[in-house]
């Protein structure tokens, strides 16, 4: 008999399914308290199932990654990290441009306007004062434009370094120290990734090279910042990795490196899970996500919000969308709001809030100490030596602990557990309650369809022999009338 109500069908599906205990619950010829105890059974078996598998889901979601130490240090190969310099002062050049741009006997103050334009670092007092604040302003006075004054200013890289070696071997510095756009102005940066056609010089230290010494002079007056290959340095960048420069000074810096190894399947996962970022996953305004480069995108959102306009060294910024001198003494005004990062909990501190996930490749950098001495000779340079202290002995390892296979598993291991249940179980149910469904009731249809049509035939072939017959009578009548009639004449 073909099942097409809802009852007979589940009781039908229940009586055949491959999910254990259900077929003694729909068999009838059992006793009513024997199917009761198979019904809580069941209900037990997949109550438990469930929280199973909600628990099994809520690890893979929440907790997949396991952060450890990996110590076998043997063949490891240690790179030195990426060394930017950023100009910080240049007199000598201020005072040239300042003759060139303005007449001789301009006024003082605007060099020291200048210099706030051409090293802008969130701050601008000098700039405000003379321009701004005066009542009867220089007509020299900078109102806008200042990328165009800043370019004027700053140093390329052949004013900036020379005599680069590493490891007593000598190289092209601006070969290798190539330029980068900051929210400090253009720098120079050596083996960095983030640069616009990276071109790393191979600095590598193992069990079989284990020297790494970098040197160079320095010729201006400069931030050094030692970062890792895809950081930048920025106006936030931490003052424990930066060295500032005085010329006439030597600089010994001795750090150690620690790495971090990705599992393969962490691609797999969301930034959410593994509270890291790839490279890939970038929306800012450098080639690869960094955290240093999520900053810088969240202080240009900041300054947009606050002072509706962005500072000449902002990047990816029109020149339309640069501050004049109404939007930098905002800024100006704003320093620490938009210069210092602060955590999420510290409400009532003054900074800003950027919402940025480390970098799945970070590098962490130690500085070991830095040594400073002056010159017996007043050369006007100063001499940098960065060291990488000792080789690591351990890095960091994320480890995928729950990938999706493993959800797979728990999942299935749990069904097959708790209801005795596969994937086939699933496929039946589906197939039994759409497709078996649909057939049923289709036969169901055709069989009314033809029984009709049957109805309808034997009608008609009754038709057909009570018309025969009549017929037939008319004809027999007719014949037995003409047999007779003679006779009866005669």
């Amino acid at each position: 008999m073909t099942k097409t109500s809802c009852k007979s069908l589940v009781k039908d599906y229940c009586t055949s399914c491959t999910f254990a205990g259900v077929h003694f619950i729909a068999d009838n010829t059992r006793h009513w308290s024997e199917r009761f105890l198979w019904l809580i059974l069941v209900i037990l078996s997949w109550y438990g199932s469930a929280l199973l598998i909600i628990a099994a889901w809520d690890a893979f979601i929440t907790n997949p990654i396991s952060f450890g130490v990996e110590t076998t240090y043997t063949d490891w190969d240690t790179k030195l990290p990426a060394v930017a310099i950023c100009e910080a002062n240049n007199k000598l050049m201020i005072y040239n441009v300042s003759d060139t741009i303005w007449t001789p006997n301009h006024l003082l103050d605007l060099e020291d306007a200048l210099k706030d334009v051409a090293y802008f670092r969130g701050s601008c007092y000098r700039l405000i004062d003379v321009c701004y604040k005066n009542n009867n302003p220089d007509p020299f006075c900078q109102t806008s434009n200042y990328s165009y004054y800043a370019k004027l200013v700053r140093s390329g890289c052949g004013q900036t370094l020379t005599n680069c070696s590493y490891n007593d071997q000598d190289f092209d510095c601006c070969q290798y120290f190539q330029p980068i756009d900051t929210d400090m102005g253009t720098c120079y940066i050596m083996n960095s990734i983030q640069t616009k056609k990276p071109n790393p010089y191979k600095m590598v230290v193992n069990m079989k090279q284990k020297r790494g010494v970098l040197k160079f002079d320095v010729l201006l007056p400069s931030m050094i910042y030692t970062l890792g290959e895809d950081e930048v340095p920025t106006i936030t960048s931490s003052k424990y990795s930066t060295l500032k420069i005085k010329l006439g000074h030597s600089y010994r810096r001795q750090l150690t490196v620690r790495n971090i190894e990705n599992d393969p399947l962490v691609v797999e996962t969301k930034p959410e899970q593994r509270a890291c970022r790839l490279h890939s996953e970038n929306d800012g305004p450098y080639p690869l996500y960094s955290y240093s480069a999520c900053t810088v995108l969240c202080r240009k959102r900041a300054q947009q919000r606050i002072c509706h306009c962005n500072d000449h060294f902002m990047l990816a910024t029109r020149v339309s969308e640069h501050c004049n001198i109404t939007g930098m003494l905002c800024l100006h005004t704003h320093e620490s709001e938009l210069t210092i990062l602060k955590p999420q909990w510290a409400l009532h501190r003054r900074g800003m809030t950027c919402h940025c996930l480390p970098s799945c490749d970070e590098t962490e950098i130690t500085i070991i100490k830095d040594v400073v001495s002056s010159h017996k000779s007043k050369e006007k340079k100063a001499n940098i030596e960065i060291v990488l202290a000792y080789l690591p002995t351990e890095r960091f390892k994320r480890n995928v602990v729950r990938s999706r296979l493993d959800l797979v598993v728990s999942v299935g291991g749990t069904t097959g557990l708790f209801v005795g249940a596969s994937l086939l179980s699933f496929v039946e149910l589906i197939f039994y309650f759409t497709v078996r469904f649909a057939g049923n009731f289709w036969i169901v249809k055709n069989k009314s369809k033809n029984g009709i049509e049957q109805m309808n035939a034997i009608n008609i072939n009754r038709n057909l022999e009570t018309t025969q017959t009549g017929r037939r009578a008319i004809r027999f009548e007719k014949t037995f009338f003409q047999q007779t009639r003679p006779q009866n004449l005669m």
